[in-house]
């Protein structure tokens, strides 16, 4: 097996940058550790696509709840206390001050409504995502959210984003299954959603359709180099000569890094979801509900709680304590979900920047790489932009958007170790 270029990592963003490779005439391979496409994050998020969702990870109110909520393992964001994540806290600090968590947050929402866009011309080529514009519907049941919603929504406006505010009445016509003490809520009528693994295995079939070799039970080892060139890729399923490696492994991306002499901060920020047998009167579009930060997702043949943020490095366990939180959560929003058969509990580990920006670009002092990883809770929604960004740099092409906020070498390690 060789390549021109190799995609480390089967998730969403691997698969489209797979994709955008072979429609632009690269002999790829795209490697997955994994037993199937998705076998990360991908498979389990709330499958929101949603620029009207661009505030970033760091930001004013999630430092000030973060630090309220860290230690409550039933909150909506956890942080298990360890040595090794102070660095990683200490970034996220700065990065959350008002100047920049507004400009990371221009970045998002550009990329984000690009993104949606090649969403929808993929679904118009017939690549089988289940993608639905129906819109989201963000749920209040506090008069203080409600405000900060209205303000958010005009910011939303002035970007060109069609919104509407809704009176408790008009969210009950539209969701009749939410629960008592709505106060209001905003509907974003040309936000998406799909369901996330179809979305992966839908866009892989797509590569391979265009020439993508995709090897799965595959993971890579490590990085032989020579000089400035990465020669080939050590794996399981032994060596590979490459051209040009793209490294899209998600939350593992931050290890794999360090084997090319790459610093990438990068936190699991792990997140659950819980899956219900359908019902009648269930909600035609997802349901934000803002307080508990829960999203409510009714996909072909399940309804999806998701949620929650726990920073856990790379710990896979089940806290079944964070799963009750969600389920409770979810109950009070929408009483009729109370005795519901559960389908799956699922989690996964989101892989998170300190900014909550992803990395995209070329490294420094390495030629033939480029990183596509850290997109946090918008995977699903940045993937295509990002894989037609890793195929714009990859074929010499201009990028079509401004790769310098998201820079793999905008950190530097402290004292100067990886």
């Amino acid at each position: 097996m060789s390549a021109d270029v190799a995609v480390v990592g089967g998730g969403a963003v691997g698969v489209c940058a797979a994709l955008e490779l072979a429609r632009r005439g690269a002999k790829v391979v795209l490697l997955e550790r994994g037993a199937e496409l998705a076998w990360g994050c991908s498979a389990g998020n709330a499958g929101l696509i949603c620029p009207s969702h661009y505030i970033p990870l760091a930001n004013p109110s999630a430092l000030r709840d973060g630090f309220r909520w860290m230690l409550k393992r039933d909150s909506p964001f956890y942080l298990r206390p360890r040595a090794a994540v102070l660095p990683w806290i200490a970034r996220f600090a700065l990065a959350s001050r008002p100047e920049r968590s507004q400009a990371a947050g221009k970045v998002v929402q550009e990329l984000a409504r690009a993104s949606l866009d090649l969403h929808v011309a993929y679904a118009a080529e017939g690549v089988d995502t289940g993608l639905r514009r129906d819109g989201v519907l963000n749920v209040y049941f506090a008069h203080a959210g409600l405000a900060r919603a209205r303000h958010e929504a005009e910011h939303n406006a002035r970007e060109g984003l069609e919104s509407r505010l809704l009176g408790a009445d008009e969210a009950y016509a539209l969701a009749p299954s939410l629960g008592p003490r709505v106060v209001g809520a905003v509907v974003y009528p040309g936000d998406a959603h799909c369901d996330p693994l179809r979305f992966v295995h839908a866009v892989g079939r797509a590569a391979e359709g265009a020439g993508a070799d995709i090897r799965t039970r595959v993971e890579v080892l490590a990085f032989h180099r020579r000089n400035s060139r990465v020669v080939a890729l050590e794996t399981t399923a032994g060596e590979i000569p490459v051209g040009e490696v793209v490294l899209a492994a998600g939350a593992w991306s931050g290890s794999l890094a360090r084997g090319l002499g790459l610093f990438l901060p990068l936190e699991g920020g792990k997140g659950y979801h819980v899956d219900l047998e359908p019902a009648e009167g269930d909600p035609k579009l997802p349901v934000w509900l803002n307080e508990t930060r829960v999203i409510v997702t009714p996909l072909a043949d399940r309804l999806r709680l998701a949620g929650t943020l726990e920073l856990a490095g790379l710990d896979l366990s089940v806290d079944r304590i964070r799963v009750g939180a969600i389920m409770r959560s979810a109950r009070r929003g929408l009483p009729s979900l109370q005795g519901r058969r559960v389908l799956e509990v699922w989690r996964g580990l989101r892989p998170c920047t300190p900014d909550g920006l992803p990395y995209v670009g070329r490294p420094s002092g390495l030629e033939n790489v480029v990183v596509a990883t850290g997109h946090a809770m918008m995977g699903l929604t940045l993937a295509p932009v990002t894989g037609r960004l890793v195929g714009e740099l990859l074929v010499g092409e201009r990028p079509s958007q401004d790769l310098g906020p998201l820079s793999p070498d905008r950190f530097r390690p402290l004292l100067g170790r990886l």
